[in-house]
């Protein structure tokens, strides 16, 4: 969504940048494989009606891809960025708590690292 604030010269300006295109390449990406994750996790739970890692390692990587997503946005834009009459700012903050509602980072993690100990003993 266009914000006017900034004026149209100085937003599309920034996409000029070759520095600011490739943290733009980056982050298409990075949401390439977060939907891939998300679709999988889905399929997964269509299919065996369980997808505890999957959906662990889905929520785990694009809440972590949220975060880092935001701060290169609010790094891109600088001070403007931080300021609270700015969209970016308010999109931080919500990033931020994706990596703590319905489990933090870490359980995520856990959850992730119990299903491969659990899948490698059942190997054995």
């Amino acid at each position: 969504m266009f914000d006017e604030r900034f004026g149209a010269k100085k937003v599309f300006g920034l996409a000029e940048n070759q520095l600011v295109q490739g943290l733009l390449a980056d982050r298409q990406a990075e949401l390439a494989a977060a939907r891939a994750l998300v679709r999988d996790a889905a399929r997964t739970y269509d299919e065996t009606g369980a997808a505890a890692l999957e959906a662990s390692c889905a929520k785990y990587f694009c809440t972590e891809m949220a975060g880092r997503v935001a701060d290169r946005a609010v790094q891109v834009h600088g001070g403007a960025g931080y300021m609270a009459e700015y969209a970016i700012e308010r999109l931080y903050r919500d990033a931020r708590l994706l990596r703590i509602y319905e489990g933090t980072s870490q359980i995520q993690q856990i959850i992730i690292a119990r299903n491969i100990v659990k899948a490698a003993k059942d190997r054995m």
